[in-house]
């Protein structure tokens, strides 16, 4: 899976998926800034069968969702802090569910993770690694939350959300400080 960033024009876009298909890319990610939707949709006509094409988690609207959706993104990836909340996510997931397409939400761990487990078209959900030198597993939103669950061999159970609300509580040792004074 190749993250793009925003970074690419549709010419250079196409040509990264076409030089990468030999090696069975699943999906490229996230090529254009979300309200460059024509640019999308060009892109999709371009791919390479079989490779899928993402956005979402930088679009914060349903129309956007919507916009993008039509444009024919394969998989929508919805981040819950910033796309709406739970209630947006699943009217998105719905969507998506509604045109063929799958979901899986930008990490946002528990917030989204309760959610993922109730929808029929997302095969598993994103988990950022946070740890500094990216050689353990540690929660996303370590030290702030208590009880984030991290997955065990890849996989996070249902049990493991088996609690109430979002299963988390603030920790309330941790200093709230801004880091920078801008």
């Amino acid at each position: 899976m190749f993250d793009c960033w925003m970074s690419q024009t549709v010419n250079y876009a196409t040509k990264l998926a076409h030089a990468a298909a030999p090696y069975h890319l699943k999906w490229i990610e996230e090529c254009f800034p979300p309200n460059q939707i024509d640019s999308y949709r060009e892109l999709k006509k371009n791919m390479p069968a079989g490779m899928l094409m993402t956005t979402g988690e930088h679009t914060g609207t349903l129309e956007g969702f919507k916009e993008l959706s039509d444009a024919g993104v394969d998989i929508l990836q919805p981040d819950v802090g910033w796309c709406g909340g739970v209630t947006s996510l699943c009217e998105i997931a719905a969507i998506a569910k509604s045109r063929g397409q799958l979901v899986v939400p930008h990490g946002s761990s528990v917030y989204s993770h309760h959610a993922v487990i109730t929808f029929t078209n997302t095969p598993f959900s994103e988990f950022l690694m946070t740890s500094p030198h990216a050689d353990s597993l540690r929660p996303q939103f370590d030290p702030i939350l208590v009880g984030e669950p991290v997955p065990e061999g890849g996989i996070i159970t249902a049990e493991q959300l088996d609690k109430p609300g979002f299963g988390v509580e603030l920790n309330r040792e941790c200093p709230l400080e801004r880091p920078f004074t801008h």
